[in-house]
């Protein structure tokens, strides 16, 4: 029996519970308490032990009995409940197994009202946690097909431009072309990173990601001997982004078109900075993090390192441990 057949069943049973008890409320009243009937005491409990026992079977046959009153005077046939959740005259029946019906209706009224208001909350909670768990799989499903159909265009090296990527987050194209610079063992962990952050309503783009080793010492030269303000001490070689193991990145404003280095900005309006959203993320997949550093803070920096030091990498390097693309094998 599924759980809306079940649903229904309690629906019916528990007005019919509700009418079977004020019967049976009304026959204790009226029934006199001195056993002249038969009936003896009904209304007041028992001191004796025993005399208590035989009170409340007394009261359960009465249960009983307004119970089946009930079922067999509207005719609350169990079968056609279960069926079609109707009761009454009004559906013939054309055999007696109605008779039995009724009976089974009648015993399972006598089991009170409470027992069925409290089964029909607990199957409706149950029903809600059940719809909420599938709406939630649906998202999970929805979710893995987006990151599965970005992760083919950033692992074939398909071109962004010439084949839009159909999933219902709003990515930013110059990140995702970037990702695909990254060493091969990161791209589909930050892929998966990335649309993390989406989810949580915050924008971003990855500013660097691989970075040559010419590229390096250019910024290196930067506020040594050219113009311009230091912003690494690394010269080729050191840095993990020679390797594909590191990014920077920036928060997006206005629908991609300005970009912001500022920390306290909340733009999703939850309460929590969009900066520290994303260091959560990162660091939740085990990313190391640039503004935890005691003496140099780059707080848009994050890198995966492996276990390796930026010298055993450049020994790597050198010594050709490098796949086709020249990337080093870790």
């Amino acid at each position: 029996m599924n759980s809306d057949i079940l649903v229904s069943l309690v629906v019916v049973l528990l007005p019919l519970s509700f009418i079977s008890e004020r019967i049976s409320n009304f026959f204790k009243l009226v029934l006199p308490s001195d056993g002249k009937l038969g009936f003896g005491n009904l209304r007041h409990k028992e001191d004796d032990s025993k005399k208590e026992k035989t009170r409340e079977r007394k009261i359960f046959l009465l249960s009983l009995l307004s119970g089946e009153i009930v079922a067999f005077a509207l005719k609350a046939d169990l079968f056609q409940i279960i069926e079609n959740g109707k009761i009454g005259w009004n559906h013939k029946s054309d055999d007696l197994l109605w008779i039995v019906g009724c009976f089974f209706t009648g015993f399972f009224l006598s089991w009170g009202s409470k027992f069925w208001h409290d089964l029909l909350g607990i199957l409706l909670e149950v029903k809600n946690l059940r719809k909420a768990y599938a709406a939630e799989k649906t998202a999970e499903v929805k979710t893995k097909a987006d990151e599965a159909e970005i992760i083919s265009d950033v692992m074939d090296g398909n071109d962004i431009e010439s084949k839009p990527v159909e999933i219902n987050i709003n990515h930013d194209k110059i990140s995702v072309e970037r990702i695909k610079k990254l060493h091969p063992k990161l791209r589909n962990e930050v892929i998966e990173i990335y649309i993390k952050i989406l989810e949580r309503g915050v924008s971003i783009r990855f500013t660097d990601t691989l970075r040559t080793f010419t590229e390096q010492n250019d910024l290196y030269a930067q506020g040594r001997t050219k113009n311009g303000k230091i912003v690494t001490h690394a010269k080729a070689g050191e840095s993990y982004h020679n390797y594909g193991l590191a990014l920077d990145f920036c928060l997006l404003l206005k629908e991609g078109k300005e970009v912001s280095w500022n920390r306290n900005l909340d733009m999703d309006a939850d309460n929590q900075k969009d900066w520290d959203e994303v260091v959560a993320v990162f660091k939740h997949y085990g990313w190391e993090w640039g503004g935890d550093w005691a003496n140099f803070k780059d707080y848009p920096h994050f890198q995966k390192t492996f276990g390796f030091s930026t010298s055993e990498l450049l020994k790597r390097y050198n010594n050709k441990l490098t796949d086709k693309s020249t990337y080093v094998k870790l």
